[in-house]
């Protein structure tokens, strides 16, 4: 084929395309006239592959281009190992033994039986440092509210200070208490060894023993008669509440 004749069938085709846009545009300009109700009628009645070869000039025929074939690796041998794509990141040891956790599967320790039963005792000897910790907050608060000015602030500051301090106490009572318990229970495993008879402490016993005690700290720390005026001042609003004064 010539040059010459390479140059027409060319020509032709651009002209043949041109008339085929010039109809595009005036379907398109009849479109503009007409409702959406009748354009999908339109639409349904031609079909959606020639309406869009007449309205969008979009050619449905064409082949859509073939997928990638991926490789696949075999092995050479039945004994040496599976050629792997070095595209893909190597799993760490023992990744195909673990399992992915649900959602679902989170447990509260306090309430799941293979935690273990809740020990008191254990508990509370395993976390005693925890009182150390409150002490260095204490101190810490302390200096914070000496800086501050906000009233507002400074309430927080106390309340938290407070509620720290009381933590402590509590912490610091059932520790006395459960080595109060501790040389009871060594003076009765004493007596019976002695041959003698072992004396059992009531409970009124053992709370007039801790009365007691608590009262010779409250003198050591002089807030004895400040601890008694509050105690006077409790049982008087009682006494009050209880005739009907108030």
């Amino acid at each position: 084929m010539s040059s010459s004749e390479e140059d027409h069938n060319s020509s032709d085709e651009h002209s043949s395309s041109e008339e085929e846009e010039e109809q595009r545009n005036e379907i398109r300009e009849d479109l503009k006239n007409m409702s959406f109700e009748e354009i999908m009628k339109l639409k349904e009645e031609l079909g959606a592959k020639i309406y869009k070869e007449a309205v969008l000039g979009i050619d449905s025929s064409k082949k859509e281009k073939p997928k990638k074939e991926t490789k696949e690796f075999k092995r050479l041998n039945k004994n040496r190992p599976r050629e792997q794509t070095a595209k893909r990141q190597v799993p760490f040891l023992g990744a195909e033994l673990r399992t992915k956790r649900k959602k679902d599967d989170v447990r509260d320790p306090r309430f799941d039986e293979r935690a273990g039963e809740y020990d008191v005792k254990k508990f509370k000897e395993n976390y005693k440092f925890v009182s150390e910790i409150r002490e260095k907050e204490v101190a810490q608060l302390k200096a914070a509210l000496n800086k501050t000015t906000d009233e507002e602030e400074r309430r927080e500051i106390k309340k938290t200070i407070q509620r720290l301090i009381n933590k402590n106490v509590e912490e610091k009572k059932w520790h006395q208490k459960q080595q109060q318990l501790k040389e009871e229970q060594s003076d009765i495993q004493k007596a019976i060894a002695e041959g003698r008879q072992p004396h059992f402490i009531t409970k009124k016993e053992r709370r007039t023993k801790e009365l007691v005690a608590q009262f010779e700290e409250l003198k050591q720390k002089g807030k004895l008669a400040k601890h008694l005026e509050k105690r006077r001042k409790k049982n008087a609003a009682k006494d009050r509440k209880r005739i009907g004064f108030d």
